[in-house]
């Protein structure tokens, strides 16, 4: 065949080429959906299990409706802040820097604390990345927080168009309601975004233990919030419109006094600093003691691991902010990190969480229902740090950077 009689085909099977790959790139990434809503609910501390051992019609039938992952990974270290943090910016720990519930920072003058009457937590400078409800006004649309971590705070000089100071005494069917006037697009703010934030599975847990029945009537008062939230949903007529993300920031262990290590009873504390106690101990070592305490840490490992700041595995993506300390010791599931002092006058706490994100005992829930999402799925773990790409997606905004990948949360999104 000679090079003119070749050059149609060549022509057909260049487009016959470029056809196949814009057909599979339409499978993989549909259109972003116009107009739509989402309402993100954190549910504190809420782990898998607790639906498989309780009845709950309510989650039951969002379920049946929409994509429930098999399990959420949080990010390390498991606790309250850094993970509602991460949900909404997309960002590990080590690149957001609110490294635990509560700690310090020199430069700052101060310590983060989200419990009265420190108010750090609305000061902007404590808060690295762009959450959700920022990229949103950003880009000319409306969020509304409903005492979603962070959400209190300037970030970047901006707002969202309605947020609400945390305040753990406002009744959850009223949290509910305001947030539905919110969304409400006949309503005066018609919000693109919205948050709406529960803690009583996770102060149960804490209070009663994981596997106790007062965490169990919580689930069920979950439940009953839920089908409250859904009929809302329907009253609004805002079933068309709006996507419901239902996850949590970690699951929860049950503790044992059969199970504490005391820190004081292996290094000399004055040698450190204690940034965070347990169950990850973050210990700043004074001048000239950073090997010293280490070694001591490592030859005693015993339920816990010790790593320095610069070798903790890449996975548990906490090595790079100025903020984490030198010596990392991450206690085993179920096991308590104290000194022998405050234990014996205060004793332990039935539950916590905290851990290595990769323990079962953290994993925690995902479920979603929508018109932009599949119905019917059940799709594997992924981490919680990729929620963020989803909900810009969701909200055809334009994702500020990031660590989150859409490509391991597609799958959720209906592409017909």
């Amino acid at each position: 065949m000679n090079k003119i009689s070749s050059l149609p085909l060549l022509i057909f099977s260049l487009l016959f080429a470029l056809f196949v790959l814009n057909g599979c790139n339409s499978d993989q990434t549909p259109d972003q959906p116009e107009n739509q809503k989402v309402l993100l609910i954190s549910i504190d501390g809420f782990m898998n299990e607790y639906l498989d051992r309780n009845p709950t019609p309510n989650f039951d039938r969002f379920i049946e409706s929409g994509v429930k992952a098999e399990h959420l990974i949080p990010v390390f270290p498991t606790k309250t802040f850094p993970n509602h943090y991460s949900i909404a910016t997309g960002l590990y720990v080590e690149n957001h820097g609110i490294i635990s519930n509560s700690f310090p920072d020199d430069s700052l003058g101060g310590r983060f604390s989200y419990g009265p009457p420190d108010d750090s937590p609305n000061d902007e400078r404590w808060w690295g990345g762009e959450p959700i409800w920022t990229t949103v006004e950003l880009q000319g649309k409306r969020s509304a927080t409903m005492f979603w971590p962070g959400s209190e705070a300037s970030i970047h000089g901006v707002q969202p168009t309605r947020w609400k100071d945390y305040d753990g005494s406002v009744e959850n069917y009223s949290r509910i309601d305001t947030v539905m006037a919110w969304l409400d697009p006949a309503g005066e703010v018609d919000a693109d975004f919205a948050t709406l934030y529960f803690s009583d599975v996770d102060s149960r847990g804490h209070a009663h233990g994981p596997n106790s029945p007062e965490v169990d009537e919580a689930v069920v008062q979950a439940d009953s919030l839920l089908g409250y939230l859904l009929d809302k949903i329907a009253e609004l007529n805002l079933s068309d419109q709006l996507n419901v993300l239902v996850a949590s920031d970690h699951g929860m262990a049950e503790l044992s006094e059969d199970k504490v290590i005391f820190l004081d009873e292996m290094i000399d504390m004055d040698d450190v600093r204690v940034i965070d106690w347990t169950p990850v101990a973050m210990l700043q070592p004074e001048e000239g003691k950073k090997e010293e305490v280490y070694q001591t840490l490592k030859e005693n490992e015993e339920n816990y691991k010790v790593y320095r700041r610069d070798e903790l595995p890449r996975e548990f993506r906490f090595s790079n902010h100025y903020r984490i300390p030198g010596i990392i010791m991450i206690a085993d599931p179920s096991w308590t990190i104290t000194s022998r002092g405050f234990y014996e006058q205060r004793g332990l706490i039935a539950g916590t969480h905290g851990y290595d994100h990769r323990a079962p005992e953290m994993a925690t829930i995902f479920f979603a229902s929508g018109p932009a999402l599949k119905q019917g799925q059940t799709v594997p773990p992924f981490q919680s740090v990729h929620l963020y790409e989803l909900m810009a997606y969701l909200l055809n905004v334009e994702p500020a950077e990031n660590d989150g990948d859409l490509g391991e949360v597609i799958q959720i999104i209906d592409n017909r």
